[in-house]
Order: C-alpha cells, then sequence, then structure tokens
C-alpha cells in the first residue's frame, strides 16, 4: 500500500491552532475567495515551513459572506479567472518564502459543483494550472468531473476521502447540518481512515480545521496513517515483520505489539518488529498496535518553546550545501526555519534527537565517524537535528555551533524532554 497522506484545511479562522500545520501532510490554505488575506497567507505559509506540511491551494467560489458552502451560479470563463487569481495570490507569497505550492483542492461548494459539471471542472483545473503550473497536483473526489478534467490536462490527482465527515449507503457525505454529518469521536475518525486508507480508493485523507476538537482528531488521524505507512511483510505463514521508525521506543513497540489478541510473541531488533501467531489465526492489523507510539506528541504543558541561538560555521555546512543544490545561506535559512520537537534523548546524557528537518537538507550520517566532535556542535543525521552536549565521538554533519545553551547538568539532568518544542535562532557572533 502507497502512504495516504493527511490533508487539512487550514488558514481559515483567526486563532488556528499551530499544532495542526505539524500533524498536516498537505495544509489547504485559504487564498481570498471564502476566506483568507494576505497575512492569514503568509502566517499559514510560515508554519508550513516550521512544521514541514507541503503547502496547497484552497481556492472557492468568491463568497465569503456564505463561507464557499452556496453553489453559485458562475460561468466557466470567469470561475477559472477566480481560481487563477486566487492560487496566483498564494503563489506569489509562498515565492518570498521560497515555498512551492504543490497542491490545489477546491473548496465546499465549488469542489462537489465542479465535480458535477465538467464544464466547471475544466475551468478549475484551467484555473489552476495558469497560476501553478502543470507540476501541481490536484486533490479531489475519486471519480467524477474534476478527476476526468485533471487526468486531461495531465495533472496528478490524489483521490481524497474524510475523516470527520460520515457517508450515506451510496458513499456520498452526509450534508452539512443533517445528523451524522460531521464526526468528532475519535473511534469513529479511526475507523473511517483505516477503512479509506486500506481500501485502495483514496490518497489523502481530509481533516476539516474547523471541526471541532480538530487538533486531537488530526492527532489520531496521523498517528493511523502513519502505523499504516510502516513496510510489513510476512515471514512463512505465522509471522509478520514489520519496519520499525528510527526512534520509536522499542520495549514499548514491543509490549504494544505483544498484547495484541492472537500474537504469540514479538521479537524486536534495531530495525525490524518480528510478530508471531497461529497461522489459522493471523490477528488483526498489527501496526495499528503502535497507533499510540507514533502520535506527533502535543507541546509540553507547563514548558516553553526553547530557542537556542546558533552561529552557523559548522564545518560540513558546505557539504550539506552542495549535496542540497543551496547556497550555505539558505540551510542555515531551512534549518533555524523549522520548529522541531524533542522525538527521543539519545546515546550521550541530554543529547535530544530533533524532528523533522526540512528534507531539502536532510543527509545521512558520515560513513567514517569522527572521533571527537566539539561540545554544542549542531547537527543533522537524516530527518533528525540535535545539538551534542560534551565533546564526543560522532557522525553527525555539522552544521554550526549552539550558544549560551546547556544540554544536561547533573542537578537538572537533560534541559530538553521528550515532546518539548525547540526552535535555533541564527545569530553571527
Amino acid at each position: 500500500m502507497t502512504e495516504c497522506l493527511l490533508n487539512i484545511d487550514l488558514g481559515e479562522l483567526p486563532g488556528e491552532d499551530a499544532q495542526l500545520y505539524a500533524l498536516a501532510h498537505i495544509a489547504n490554505i485559504a487564498c481570498g475567495g471564502h476566506a483568507g488575506d494576505d497575512a492569514s497567507m503568509r502566517h499559514a505559509l510560515e508554519l508550513c515551513e516550521r512544521h514541514g506540511a507541503r503547502a496547497g491551494a484552497h481556492p472557492s467560489y468568491e463568497d465569503r459572506e456564505g463561507f464557499g458552502r452556496r453553489a453559485l451560479d458562475v460561468a466557466p470563463e470567469q470561475l477559472r479567472a477566480q481560481v487563477a487569481g486566487q492560487c496566483a495570490r498564494l503563489a506569489t507569497l509562498a515565492a518570498e518564502r521560497h515555498l512551492p505550492v504543490q497542491y490545489a483542492k477546491p473548496h465546499g461548494a465549488l469542489y462537489h459543483a465542479a465535480n458535477a459539471a465538467p464544464a466547471l471542472a475544466r475551468a478549475v483545473v484551467d484555473g489552476v494550472v495558469a497560476a501553478l503550473g502543470p507540476g501541481v497536483t490536484l486533490i479531489g473526489p475519486g471519480t467524477g468531473a474534476l478527476h476526468e478534467a485533471a487526468r486531461a490536462a495531465g495533472l496528478a490527482y490524489a483521490r481524497e476521502g474524510f475523516a470527520d465527515r460520515g457517508t450515506r449507503p451510496d458513499g456520498s457525505l452526509i450534508p452539512r447540518g443533517q445528523p451524522g454529518a460531521v464526526l468528532t469521536d475519535h473511534a469513529l475518525a479511526r475507523a473511517n481512515t483505516v477503512r479509506l486508507a486500506t481500501g485502495g480508493g483514496v490518497d489523502t485523507v481530509c481533516v476539516h480545521g474547523d471541526t471541532p476538537g480538530a487538533v486531537e482528531l488530526a492527532r489520531e488521524v496521523r498517528a493511523t496513517l502513519d502505523a499504516l505507512a510502516l513496510p510489513s511483510e510476512p515471514l512463512g505463514d505465522g509471522a509478520l515483520r514489520l519496519v520499525l521508525p528510527e526512534g520509536l521506543e522499542r520495549r514499548a513497540a514491543q509490549e504494544a505489539l505483544r498484547s495484541l489478541p492472537l500474537v504469540q510473541d514479538a521479537v524486536i531488533t534495531e530495525e525490524h518488529a518480528c510478530v508471531y501467531f497461529a497461522p489459522d489465526a493471523p490477528p488483526d492489523e498489527p501496526r495499528l498496535a503502535l497507533t499510540r507510539l507514533l502520535r506527533v506528541p502535543a507541546p509540553t504543558p507547563g514548558r516553553p518553546l526553547t530557542t537556542i541561538p546558533v552561529r552557523y560555521d559548522g564545518q560540513d555546512l558546505s557539504a550539506v550545501a552542495a549535496r542540497a543544490g543551496l547556497t550555505e545561506d539558505e540551510v542555515a535559512r531551512r534549518h533555524a526555519a523549522r520548529e522541531y520537537t524533542v522525538r527521543c534523548v539519545g546515546f550521550l546524557p541530554g543529547f535530544a534527537y530533533l524532528g523533522e528537518v526540512d528534507p531539502r537538507i536532510a543527509i545521512p550520517r558520515l560513513a567514517t565517524p569522527r572521533t571527537r566532535v566539539p561540545a554544542l556542535a549542531v547537527g543533522i543525521a537524516g530527518g533528525r537535528t540535535g545539538v551534542y552536549p560534551f565533546a564526543s565521538p560522532g557522525g553527525w554533519n555539522l552544521i554550526g555551533t549552539a550558544l549560551d545553551f546547556t544540554a544536561f547538568t547533573p542537578e537538572r539532568g537533560a534541559a530538553l524532554q521528550l515532546g518539548d518544542r525547540v526552535r535555533f535562532e541564527r545569530v553571527d557572533r
């Protein structure tokens, strides 16, 4: 099964929780039709870069009063211009941050009207391409006019399902305002996600940013999708091998898998988990047992965001830049733009593994570790970054030096704890 991505409709409401951008693979950003203005779009794009969400445009009928949820009588050529104008507005602001707009998804009534009318679907697709180019991916229903128009234009297309919406027996959405239209129960949303992600009919699952309890709902959906994305393969008739992600707590993973009904044993290695069972009585999807461990953690209550000043002077900075095809300045900017979360506290006391690094600057560990890395060196290894608390051997790519930061003291222990948020502040001293 290919990875199913979580998309969230964002940039629509004041006071929107920034955690939604950390949970979304794709952020569909309102770009002026039903909601949003230059300030909200700039803020949304900043949060996309900080948290690693891919930016998408969310054009609509130009109907701010009705929040884009009313079908309007708009001629196809006029609709094309409206969609192109909204998408271009977002793309211009995204270019200020060197951030591509990779997706487009019609909002509300336009989503449904365009999917039912080929002329409107062509207008939407033509407007999207005019503003964002032919490399954009259109998000829409699994079948219908939008899918056909995207295919005719040569666009990639992501079939969508909804984790937080109820459906009729024929698979159509229950209209908003009717009982069961909006789902806020985590168990129902999780069951919806499993059904959609494993059924083969969708490529992305949506949570709406204005659904009550959207953050915790999105956290549940994201963890479910992350679990289902773990590669697995059968080992004969009575065993299954799962590939475990780096940073997953191995003892907890073993306990979670062993607690599953019908599982006889679970053996954990550095990279894999092997689950054993009777060949005639296999367990339900074992990967879902790891959902709790894969949740993107909420910020630790009572612990503020930790800001660490960094001088970007590391001896591997030029090599990282060359590998990424970027300037050293752009590597530093991208590293400092992210907000990181402590995924685990690792091999040295106080060494916090922070994720996730901007994919453009992610780089594997050195083939041969150094015998000595200076204290407070800032490094990158794969999708992780961190600060060496002491001088020690190490194989991370060194891009800078942390200033005015103490990672560990015998009295207080590690300064950074699991789930804490961290940002790096670029300084020149």
